[in-house]
């Protein structure tokens, strides 16, 4: 019998910033909610199932309404130790948050964002990347 290969494409509409700081996670979202006027809500940790590795857990907040969308997930896992498998996006291990945004677009440009974000104390460094680029960009698909 021939065999068939389905092979997609997925597109990502959301940018992805990664963040910098020696905040708690619960500090870090309630300082955005000041700064960018949103309701981020602590959600129940992501799971994620390797084929080849354990599991991860990832501690995340989340804003959702009509017309936007903001995320942070903390880039390490909550449940690993071992540094070789404990991260959700492994080539950002230096970032320690992740935000992803989307709908933003209507009030904020990106610079804007990321100049609101930085002037958060405690926050030491804000950059956007190209999800398309990043080798475990799946990772990112919840």
């Amino acid at each position: 019998m021939k065999k068939r290969k389905l092979e997609t494409e997925i597109q990502f509409d959301f940018t992805l910033l990664g963040l910098i700081t020696s905040m708690k996670e619960y500090t870090l979202a309630w300082h955005i909610n000041k700064t960018l006027e949103v309701e981020l809500v602590k959600e129940k940790d992501i799971e994620i199932e390797f084929i080849s590795k354990s599991n991860i857990l990832i501690s995340n907040y989340l804003h959702h309404s009509m017309h936007c969308y903001y995320r942070i997930l903390r880039n390490k896992s909550i449940n690993q130790f071992d540094d070789e498998n404990a991260y959700i996006v492994p080539e950002l291990r230096r970032f320690d948050f992740l935000l992803l945004a989307k709908g933003y677009e209507d009030t904020v440009t990106l610079d804007e964002l990321k100049k609101r974000i930085g002037s958060i104390p405690k926050v030491q460094f804000v950059q956007a990347f190209a999800v398309d680029k990043l080798k475990s960009r799946e990772n990112l698909i919840f």
